[in-house]
């Protein structure tokens, strides 16, 4: 018979227990900074950054992140001051960001669309030490210099007047510098600011590089020759995807603002594999691609992120560019992804019909736990909605200089409450069914604008759509339906309410359908629908039915 034997009068090391084994929780120690050098080295001869006029190997893309950080620190900047970027995608963003990561700075990216009292506000936030610009930003800023006191550097880049270029910047020699640890905060991704004024979710080394490890678990593997193509906002999703691909030395190529139109040529012209989108701009792109007759073959993964594509529009870029679609579901809180709907996940028979599951985030990351509590935090029955809540090593620090709203987001046991309606099937696929803030209660019935605006899409003429309750003497709220009519196309509202009728509930049906040139949507290309409500509600003293 075997038998356990605990040698009690052996001295325990601090964490290591009578049985000699080490019962210590254990965490992601490795930092963004480490993970940069990495590949600086590791892939030194390949390409990491290509532009029309030049290419930048792995191992230039170090000589100048090292660089600006020896110009950064010979200006008085020092670990833990932050450093923001109001730039356009372009290359100088890239060496900036890997800059301000490998410095032991805290990286904030923000969107270029921001009003300049959004920006002065996010600037004051964080005590900005310095901030990268477009000469046009620099200008603005200096109108506002006075209410910057802790801004002790404004870089330009590009041509144009300003305190200091980035290339004086870079002139500098490259300076050694202490390591930052792991616990230490690496960024802060303001909120998108469609309630309030945005807050900023600061995450550490260890939550950006646990962002890196689930992203490559879940992404097709990276080989010699992958080209990421950025066009959505690298402030933004592109920003959150690209370190995947750099830690694993695939090349980047970057266009200034998204044009659906110019885009299929960039694919062909690059021989592009990767492509971070948002929904609005693959949308757009399904419909430019349509009409280009291209060459898309090199693309094998197009990742999206922000909310599901409706199922029809799924299956329409499918049938333009392949099986080549990836889905994360994520939040500035709690980085992408949370859950993921794979490249297999997308593959269909169209024979078959289009599967429900295109209209899911997918399964849950193997590094997170999940639960969906209803309004009293008790976990709901299997299929029925609730309100998602995720606990894991992304999860950020919290909320810059903001306590009270850390611990109103986070519990004492580190689950976090994501503000977003789900539920999971059978087979395990978390369903986003809406923003909590968003569900529109008419004539005493819960409705989910998400699913209303999933059927309008279907229809061929619709090139975007949003839903959003607006006042109603009888119904407290009604639903209506604003819609962008693809170009060439011809769309009436009773068009609309009868595709709904085919679909939902009779009390799921717009009462009203408005026809705009445009949406309005945040930096980050998300269609902003409580800035399209409040438009509904002006001069009332409430936000909601009666």
């Amino acid at each position: 018979m075997l038998t356990e034997t605990v040698h009690s009068d052996i001295p325990s090391a601090p964490g290591i227990g009578a049985d000699g084994l080490d019962h210590r929780a254990r965490t992601i120690h490795v930092t963004m900074a480490e993970l940069y050098n990495r590949a600086y080295r590791a892939y030194g001869s390949r390409v990491a950054v290509r532009t029309d006029l030049d290419e930048w190997t792995y191992a230039e893309l170090g000589e100048r992140v090292h660089r600006i950080i020896g110009g950064l620190t010979a200006r008085g900047l020092q670990p833990g001051d932050r450093g923001v970027i109001l730039l356009d995608n372009c290359p100088e963003f890239l060496e900036i960001d890997q800059a301000l990561f490998v410095g032991g700075f805290v990286r904030c990216a923000i969107s270029v669309r921001l009003h300049l009292r959004e920006v002065v506000h996010i600037l004051t936030d964080c005590s900005a030490a310095a901030v990268f610009v477009s000469p046009a930003w620099a200008k603005k800023l200096a109108t506002v210099r006075d209410q910057l006191p802790a801004l002790s550097l404004v870089v330009t880049v590009g041509d144009g007047d300003g305190e200091v270029s980035l290339d004086t910047l870079r002139d500098a020699e490259p300076t050694d510098i202490a390591a930052p640890a792991a616990t230490d905060p690496a960024a802060i991704l303001y909120t998108s600011g469609t309630t309030g004024l945005p807050k900023g979710a600061t995450l550490s080394h260890a939550n950006w590089a646990t962002m890196v490890r689930n992203e490559l678990l879940e992404l097709p593997p990276v080989v010699n020759g992958d080209v990421v193509l950025h066009v959505a906002p690298l402030s933004h999703l592109s920003g959150y995807v690209a370190p995947s691909y750099f830690v694993r030395g695939a090349t980047h190529v970057t266009s200034g603002r998204f044009d659906a139109a110019q885009t299929p040529t960039l694919i062909e012209r690059h021989r592009v594999t990767i492509l971070p989108m948002v929904p609005t701009m693959m949308n757009l792109l399904v419909l430019a691609a349509e009409q280009h007759d291209g060459d898309y073959s090199s693309l094998h993964t197009l990742v999206y992120a922000g909310s599901p594509i409706a199922p029809d529009r799924l299956a329409r870029a499918r049938e333009v560019f392949g099986d080549v679609f990836v889905q994360f579901y994520g939040l500035s809180e709690l980085p992408i992804p949370i859950a993921c709907l794979s490249r297999e996940d997308h593959t269909f028979d169209p024979d078959e019909g289009v599967p429900a599951r295109l209209a899911s985030a997918g399964r849950l990351s193997p590094f997170v736990e999940v639960e969906l509590l209803d309004e009293e935090g008790h976990e709901v029955p299997p299929g029925q909605i609730g309100e998602i809540t995720v606990r894991g090593d992304q999860l950020m620090m919290g909320y810059w200089g903001r306590p009270d709203a850390t611990m109103e987001m986070i519990d004492e046991d580190g689950w976090a409450r994501t503000g977003d309606l789900g539920r999971f099937d059978a087979d395990g696929y978390l369903y986003i069914v809406d923003r909590k803030k968003d569900m529109v209660v008419t004539g005493g019935f819960n409705v989910y604008p998400t699913e209303v605006e999933n059927v309008v899409s279907t229809l061929p003429a619709v090139a975007e759509v949003a839903v959003v309750g607006v006042p109603d003497e009888t119904w407290g709220e009604a639903l209506k339906a604003v819609v962008v009519v693809r170009e060439g196309y011809f769309l009436t509202a009773d068009e609309v309410v009868a595709a709904c009728g085919q679909s939902l509930a009779g009390y799921k049906k717009p009462r009203s359908v408005e026809f705009v040139d445009e949406l309005p949507k945040t930096g980050s290309g998300k269609i902003m629908r409580r800035s399209l409500r409040d438009r509904y509600w002006k001069g009332s003293d409430r936000r909601v039915g009666g």
